[in-house]
């Protein structure tokens, strides 16, 4: 993992591995999800200790009430304490997108959606998925 600093926020860069041993652990966590084990989302995020959590959908009769991967993830890490989220996997879908920037912004974490596609690995700040977050990065809203 490498960390720099761009425009004030910290922005790190996986190895390879790093990112497989994510993707790994949120393929591993669909078997969590709620209520039909198997079927739903899971992801997995890597906190700036070094620890990962992963996060699995849980469905609700009434969609509205379905909490997606992503939320229970960044719960999951919050209840240990950890909210300085470097990278999460993806896709994600927009709602999601908008709690990781504003998980990102809190932090001042850049924090990397890592993706697979066609085979390859992309590792792409929350910032550039986000042109026109709100809260802007001034927090105005």
């Amino acid at each position: 993992m490498q960390k720099k600093i761009i425009n004030r926020k910290e922005v790190y860069t996986l190895s390879l591995i790093e990112c497989e041993k994510l993707f790994k652990a949120g393929t591993k966590a669909i078997q969590n999800t709620y209520p039909e084990k198997g079927v739903g989302f899971s992801v997995a995020l890597l906190t700036k200790s070094g620890n990962i959590y992963t996060g699995a959908s849980y469905g609700s009769d009434t969609a509205t009430l379905t909490m997606h991967s992503e939320a229970s993830a960044l719960a999951h890490a919050a209840n240990h304490g950890e909210t300085e989220i470097i990278a999460i996997t993806g896709p994600n879908c927009h709602i999601c997108k908008q709690l990781i920037w504003e998980s990102s912004l809190r932090s001042g974490i850049d924090t990397l959606v890592i993706l697979k596609e066609k085979g390859k690995i992309k590792q792409i700040p929350i910032s550039e998925l986000m042109p026109y977050p709100w809260p802007d990065e001034k927090g105005n809203k």
